[in-house]
């Protein structure tokens, strides 16, 4: 994977279709997709509430896959963590994508106030 940039969509394909090879690329990409959704200007509480689980989620998977250390475990249980993960991923764009709505919204009173 030589992509700079993730968007929710790639991150979530690769979550959802990875083997234990590709899954050491979720790290880079979920970070990648973290930093471009987080703004500096209206800071998001609700995404930053949901960093943990993700982040627990992303170790969870990445252990249960075998990604650190070439033990993957039963393939229920693999699939059971990286349905988890899809969860707390879906979670984050959900909040990710109102958080840019909000933030549209108000830029758009703003420019009303403004006129």
């Amino acid at each position: 994977m030589s992509v700079d940039h993730f968007d929710g969509a790639l991150v979530r394909q690769l979550v959802a279709s990875c083997d234990f090879q590709d899954a050491a690329h979720i790290p880079k990409a979920l970070f990648s997709y973290i930093s471009s959704v987080l703004s500096s200007r209206e800071p998001n509480v609700y995404l930053i509430d949901l960093l943990p689980s993700l982040s627990a989620a992303v170790q969870a998977f990445l252990t249960g896959i075998g990604a650190f250390n070439r033990s993957p475990m039963p393939e229920l249980e693999v699939a059971r963590r990286r349905g988890r993960l899809l969860e707390c991923l879906d979670a984050f764009m959900d909040e990710a994508r109102l958080g840019q709505q909000s933030m549209s919204f108000m830029d758009a009173l703003r420019a009303n106030d403004r006129s």
